[in-house]
């Protein structure tokens, strides 16, 4: 059931065109405004804390309460945790956010693909590269001057460290690919 759930959530998430997963050629984004690559800020608390205290930040925590994820990133970590705003939320279609809000496997699936275990300085990060995420399929890393990208979508240019991990704030939410 659980594959055919997943199945399913790939089918929507290709026929409505909503599909930010890694390709075998990586392309850049057509049009997309090219956010200046800023500094890391540090933030007091832990990763659910700053998500909790933005409220950019309000339909990834109604997702991460869904999912019963919450005390998981409250924890010791550490976490590199890639955010997507509610901008990024409503590039879903309602449908396909609802299917999701309403099936916990498939959200826990979908955020634990935005989490990578430990700290991860990816300013730092100057070849392409694939790192595995706690939901155990790799997300793709490239960074060309101060543009970053986790696979197709931007990091805004937001880093920021927490007591428990590190966020990159992202343009868009990340689906896994389900075979």
């Amino acid at each position: 059931m659980k594959r055919l759930t997943h199945v399913a959530l790939a089918t929507m998430a290709v026929a409505t065109g909503f599909a930010s997963t890694a390709s075998a050629e990586h392309p850049q984004p057509q049009g997309a405004v090219r956010p200046a690559f800023t500094q890391v800020q540090r933030v007091d608390g832990t990763i659910v804390d700053v998500a909790v205290g933005n409220p950019a930040f309000s339909t990834l925590v109604t997702a991460l309460q869904a999912a019963d994820l919450v005390t998981t990133l409250q924890g010791p970590g550490p976490f590199t945790v890639f955010a997507p705003t509610n901008e990024a939320f409503k590039k879903i279609p309602a449908g396909v956010l609802n299917f999701l809000l309403a099936d916990q496997d498939a959200l826990t699936d979908v955020l634990l693909y935005h989490v990578v275990p430990g700290v991860r300085d990816l300013r730092y990060q100057f070849s392409p590269r694939d790192l595995r995420t706690v939901q155990e399929q790799d997300v793709y890393v490239d960074r060309e001057r101060d543009i970053l990208q986790i696979n197709n979508s931007l990091v805004s240019g937001q880093v920021i460290r927490t007591d428990n991990g590190i966020i990159y704030v992202v343009d868009s939410v990340l689906l896994p690919q389900y075979r």
